[in-house]
């Protein structure tokens, strides 16, 4: 496991690179069109407590690592059959997905510096709202009510800890 754990570390340090992070302001417009800082207790290294969490029953991943920069994160999750996902999301005064499909879009709102609302959108089709909250200083919560297409809607919540 210190292995994979290293493979994630490299892997999401690589993407952070490469995703011209470092451009982009750590705030984000909310619906009142008023800007709030994202709490720095945020960034770091947060790795998935798959135990802890609740996963639609065909979803459930081995394992999951979070990159929190600055400027948006970095998620890679290990799926139970061994395939590697990840994506990025970098923040500006809107939302920039990186590793989606292009019809994808995203909107992000700060409720509070320590909860922010991601709604990802397929077209004009909502496909997924997450609720992220910060709990304490060392865990998160996301709260994802996904509808994929053709599918029946479903919740899950990931508990995230730091590393």
């Amino acid at each position: 496991m210190v292995r994979n754990k290293n493979i994630f570390r490299y892997f999401l340090v690589f993407l952070v690179s490469n995703a011209c992070f470092s451009l982009i302001p750590a705030s984000a417009q909310n619906l009142n069109g008023k800007s709030q800082s994202i709490d720095t207790l945020f960034l770091g290294f947060w790795k998935l407590n798959v135990g802890k969490s609740s996963f639609d029953s065909n979803q459930k991943p081995k394992t999951g690592l979070v990159n929190w920069t600055k400027n948006g994160w970095v998620f890679a999750i290990l799926t139970a059959d061994d395939q590697l996902y990840a994506d990025a999301v970098m923040i500006d005064k809107s939302c920039k997905l990186i590793g989606v499909p292009v019809d994808y879009s995203a909107d992000i709102e700060v409720i509070t510096p320590r909860h922010l609302r991601i709604t990802i959108k397929q077209g004009s089709t909502v496909r997924r709202v997450g609720d992220i909250e910060l709990l304490d200083e060392n865990t998160t919560k996301t709260t994802h009510r996904v509808t994929p297409a053709g599918e029946r809607p479903y919740t899950e919540t990931t508990i995230w800890e730091r590393e």
